[in-house]
Formats: structure tokens, C-alpha cells, sequence
């Protein structure tokens, strides 16, 4: 059965992603850069660096043409092999989504640390005063582009692999494996007697991103819960839709990516559902930052209702560097 529509599907969402997230980005750097007053401190760097993370993740998106095949044994993320490089160098090039995929969730971790440290523990946010907001920030995109490499070297493409992906890749996609780069595990690998053994790498290294992945999701929910427990209940309850929405977009797909496999699980092209999700959730997430600041909300407000409007000193100081909606910020 042809699911040739699904890459259809998936690079449509990559393009959209990717035009929508250049507006919203470079609306939010410019509510940033001229709306955001000195109260907001070490939050507003956070937030510009978060924001350059995501004009680059969603260029990579759009660049790369990122896809994924699922089986009962296995999952890989492919893009179109066009032959600019030696198909042994190719590989790297996967690295470079992986990467920048890895280093935005490490940042978003962050964000809620900030959050946090704000609402709960404000001494803390020395942490993040001058120079050490850059030892956050350079040391995500040190540990999320690792993660990519080791991807790169734990699931690297062999002839069995590739011949054991050959009639997916003609049945889905009516793709020869000549025609496709890819990445990733094979969690059975089996001789011609049907006996199989699971290499220890290949688990070792899924099991370490998947955990990885849990640890993040538990430590937005441990710091959204900490510091909502503090706020007034209209606060709570727009954190909370906000919170969700990288969970939803970036997580849950991601993970069941990983997973389902290992459980015998395949859901083949479908899976694409899953590529797209993560194409379309940087506009998704600007545009939500922006809702939820009330001093961006205001200024897009003003700017299509033609009004002229200045910063609120004690919005901007209720704020106090969160995009957690403090009171006063709703």
C-alpha cells in the first residue's frame, strides 16, 4: 500500500513550519528587543537564545526534509540521498536536525528551571546572571548535538539493515535504498534461521535518550506543578495549556518514535504523524509566548488597533522575568 502522501504530508508541514516560524520568531525577537524592559534580566537573553535555537531548528526542518519509516523491529529517520557527498559522510548530515532537535528541549528544560527559581527559590537566579546564562545555553547545545552524534555512530547504516528495510521503502514510499540517507536502530537483528539478539548498543543507547527524554518531561512537570502552586488559579490553568503544549508536540511523539519497537510495534509511514507534530510546534509555541506575556499581547494588540502603548512598569516587574503568566501578566 502507497503512503506516498504521508511524505507529502510531512515536508508540506516542514515548509509550513518554517514560513510560519519566521514571522513568529522575528516577531517575538522584536518584542524582545522593544518591549521587553530591564526587569525582565537574564530571561529576556534566555528567551532570545531559546528563539535563534528555533529559527535554526525550524530551517533544519525545512532543509533536511526530515521523514521516518516504523516496523515491529525497528525505526529510522530518512531524508533523499541527492549524491553532494560520499554516502559514508551522509549519515552526519541527519546530525545536524538530531542535534539542534535535542539542544530545544534541553532549552525548554531550562526555561522551566527559570520559571522556577523565579517563583520558589528567587536567589537562585544568580545562576543565570551574566556570563553563566552562557554556560546554560552552550551547554545544551554541547550535550543535545552529542546525543545527535551518538546516534550517528550507535545506528549507523549496514547492508543487512538496509536490506531488511528494502520492500518498506518500495511499498510506502516507492523508494530505492540508493535514493535515501537514513539513521537508526534495529532492536532485533536477525540471521536466516529466525534467531535474533538484541545488540546491547543499540538498547543501551535508546534506553539512555528515551530516559533522557522522561527526565525532561518530569522536571517541566515537578517545576510547572512547584510554581503554579503559587499563582492564582486563571494563572495555574493558562500554565498549565501553555506547559502542554511542548509535551504534546515535542515529547509524546518523540518517545513512542523510540519506543514502540521495542515492544514489537510498527506503525509505519504513520509514524510520519510524528515528524510533522515536531515541524509545526515552533510557530506554535512563539505565538503561545507571545499570548501569554501580557506586555507582547498589549503591543500586538496596539499595533493592530493603531494605539500607541507603553511598557507597564508594574506588569513588566509582576512578570519578573517568567513567561510563567504571573499575575499580573494575564
Amino acid at each position: 500500500m502507497s503512503a506516498r502522501w504521508m511524505l507529502d504530508c510531512v515536508y508540506r508541514s516542514e515548509r509550513f513550519g518554517m514560513v510560519i516560524a519566521s514571522f513568529s520568531n522575528i516577531t517575538l525577537l522584536g518584542l524582545l528587543a522593544f518591549k521587553a524592559s530591564s526587569s525582565y534580566g537574564a530571561y529576556r537573553n534566555l528567551m532570545i537564545a531559546y528563539t535563534i535555537v528555533e529559527v535554526i531548528y525550524s530551517f533544519l526542518s525545512f532543509w533536511t526534509e526530515m521523514a521516518a519509516l516504523s516496523t515491529d523491529k525497528a525505526y529510522v529517520v530518512f531524508s533523499y540521498y541527492h549524491g553532494y557527498v560520499d554516502r559514508s559522510i551522509a549519515p552526519f548530515f541527519l546530525v545536524d536536525f538530531c542535534g539542534i532537535y535535542f539542544t530545544l528541549l534541553l532549552l525548554l528544560v531550562v526555561h522551566f528551571i527559570y520559571r522556577y527559581f523565579v517563583v520558589c527559590d528567587f536567589q537562585k537566579l544568580d545562576y543565570f546572571k551574566g556570563y553563566r546564562l552562557g554556560f546554560w545555553v552552550v551547554g545544551c547545545a554541547i550535550s543535545g548535538f552529542g546525543s545527535g552524534f551518538l546516534k550517528v555512530f550507535t545506528f549507523p547504516e549496514n547492508e543487512q539493515f538496509s536490506n531488511e528495510l528494502r520492500d518498506d521503502f518500495m511499498e510506502f514510499y516507492n523508494l530505492t535504498m540508493d535514493q535515501v540517507v537514513y539513521n537508526g536502530p534495529s532492536f532485533y537483528v536477525c540471521d536466516e534461521f529466525g534467531e535474533c539478539e538484541k545488540p546491547l548498543a543499540v538498547w543501551a543507547t535508546t534506553l539512555y535518550l528515551t530516559a533522557a527524554l522522561f527526565v525532561s518531561v518530569f522536571i517541566m512537570l515537578f517545576c510547572g506543578f512547584q510554581s503554579t502552586q503559587k499563582l492564582n488559579v486563571k494563572t495555574s490553568s493558562t500554565s498549565a495549556r501553555t506547559s502542554a503544549i511542548p509535551i504534546v508536540f515535542m515529547y509524546i511523539p518523540i518517545i513512542l518514535l523510540f519506543m514502540t519497537p521495542m515492544f514489537h510495534l510498527g506503525f509505519g509511514p504513520f509514524v510520519n504523524f510524528a515528524m510533522a507534530t515536531i515541524a509545526i510546534y515552533p510557530p506554535i509555541d512563539q505565538f503561545a509566548i507571545i499570548y501569554v506575556i501580557r506586555d507582547f499581547r498589549n503591543a500586538i494588540h496596539d499595533f493592530f488597533t493603531c494605539k500607541k502603548k507603553t511598557i507597564s512598569p508594574q506588569a513588566s516587574g509582576a512578570f519578573t522575568t517568567s513567561r510563567l503568566s504571573v499575575k499580573s501578566n494575564i
